[in-house]
């Protein structure tokens, strides 16, 4: 932003100092300036974290941004609360702001107040900081010093930079700065440096602007970057609220087994009581990796605050096979032994699903489901009963997201009112590491979400095992292996 501020003022043989009004404005403006922009940041910061919820947004990858060393943390605390301060001042008030000047000071403030949100590109960031925009346009105004806005800017980053380095400098700042305590103390502090700023500076008001200076075409720059902030924040409000169609899709490494291995796990129902023991085993057989599960289950029927739960006595066996490189899935079969019995046979070539669907001594039916795979790389599938042992090669790392379709070979359908197979966009992410209690011992453990309702922890070491897995009714918690 410091750039092109100054080519403009080199071109049109304007003085640096004298425009932008850069000059002391005394110690009890500079005081009450920096004061201002302390007290905002809490404000500014909790209502774009309210602001998100209020949208819907998800934020992915901002834990990879953070800085992890001191030498990052310095750097961080450079950009934010010195050079931010100091090149978008001269911009946005400096040239912007005064450039407005001659429409009267609230349309100069509001101006360049709303050229500042839209430069900041994001709708969630900008609705944050509408306050702080106005309040340094009023702060330039009153003090007519360009310093005064810059220690107001400061104020505000500031305490940014400290959050946003927590990790590593200020434990807890977070924690702090942005509680309730800390937004009451910030409005507080806000309006004593408004009130000391009133009464410390006296601004000349400038003659009422003309019929000529009041011509509404001479805000065009407005209307041009107010088309562009609205395609961003388009892109954006639709990559925030279904970030699953934006992102790249999911990708795994190649699966490190050379021979079998066996895992055996307990089954829990909602309120945590054993209904069931499970044995899986994965078969490396040349570049295919082969699954089977075989689990016994116990009848039940509780019932808690969200509902009835029911589970029936009987057994389900459950196949699948996925390419070793890729983790690309193939085809998979799922028996189940209950009061009824049922069968279903999957294939997939990577264009569409061909599901083979019995159940007791019905007709066999057939479905076909073609899968979407439009988009610029091809679309990772994660199939029902298989896709916790497929993510066993994921590449684990905190904060990563990306898309995935979960298929489900035989399902209930809401959009037709029917049973048959389904396939749907998920998001996938990896939300960290927890501490997991198994029968088998504790473990550290990635947490892995898949859409809304699924979630499997895998050990932090490698080979990643999987030991826990929620599908949304029963919990698997790893037993032997």
């Amino acid at each position: 932003m410091l750039l092109p501020a100054l080519i403009y003022l080199k071109l049109t043989h304007l003085p640096f100092r004298e425009t932008v009004r850069l000059h002391w404005p005394g110690w009890t403006v500079a005081g009450a300036s920096l004061l201002v922009g302390a007290g905002l940041y809490p404000l500014a910061a909790i209502s774009t974290a309210a602001y998100q919820n209020l949208l819907g947004y998800r934020i992915f990858g901002a834990e990879r941004l953070l800085p992890h060393t001191v030498f990052e943390g310095v750097l961080a605390i450079i950009a934010y609360a010195v050079m931010a301060p100091l090149c978008e001042e001269v911009l946005a008030r400096g040239i912007v702001q005064r450039a407005y000047e001659g429409l009267g000071p609230r349309r100069a403030v509001l101006f360049a107040g709303g050229l500042f949100v839209v430069f900041h590109l994001s709708l969630l960031q900008g609705l944050g900081i509408i306050p702080l925009a106005l309040v340094l346009g009023y702060v330039y105004w009153r003090s007519e010093s360009l310093v005064a806005s810059i220690l107001t800017h400061f104020g505000a980053n500031a305490l940014a930079a400290l959050v946003l380095t927590s990790g590593i400098f200020w434990k807890g700042a977070d924690e702090v700065l942005l509680s309730t305590p800390a937004l009451v103390t910030g409005i507080v502090l806000t309006m004593v440096g408004l009130w000391l700023l009133w009464r410390a500076t006296n601004p000349v008001l400038p003659e009422p602007p003309s019929a000529e200076q009041r011509r509404w075409w001479r805000v065009w720059p407005l209307v041009l970057v107010g088309l562009l902030y609205a395609g961003v924040i388009g892109t954006e409000f639709v990559g925030a609220r279904f970030p699953e169609r934006a992102l790249a899709p999911l990708k795994v490494d190649a699966a490190p087994w050379d021979a079998p291995v066996e895992w055996r796990y307990e089954i829990r129902n909602i309120v945590d009581d054993p209904v069931g023991q499970a044995q899986c085993t994965l078969t490396p057989e040349g570049s295919q990796i082969a699954l089977l599960c075989r689990s016994a289950h116990h009848a039940y029927d509780v019932g808690t605050s969200h509902g009835r739960f029911i589970g029936g006595e009987g057994e389900i066996v459950a196949e699948g096979r996925w390419q070793r490189d890729t983790g690309v899935v193939l085809r998979g079969e799922t028996a189940q032994k209950f009061q009824w019995h049922s069968r279903t046979h999957w294939t997939f070539d990577g264009l569409q699903f061909v599901v083979i669907q019995q159940e007791n001594d019905k007709p066999e039916k057939s479905y076909v489901l073609p899968l979407d795979a439009s988009g610029v790389e091809p679309p990772f599938v994660l199939a029902a009963r298989v896709w916790p042992w497929t993510l066993t090669t994921l590449p684990f790392v905190a904060d990563y997201a990306a898309g995935a379709y979960i298929f489900h070979p035989y399902t209930w359908r809401q959009a037709t009112q029917d049973s048959g197979p389904q396939a749907r966009l998920v998001l996938v992410t990896v939300t960290g590491q927890e501490e997991v209690n198994t029968p088998a011992g504790t473990f550290t453990a990635w947490k892995v979400q898949v859409g809304d309702r699924e979630t499997a922890w895998y050990t932090v070491d490698a080979p990643h095992i999987l030991v826990k897995y929620f599908d949304g009714v029963e919990t698997w918690l790893l037993d032997d292996f």
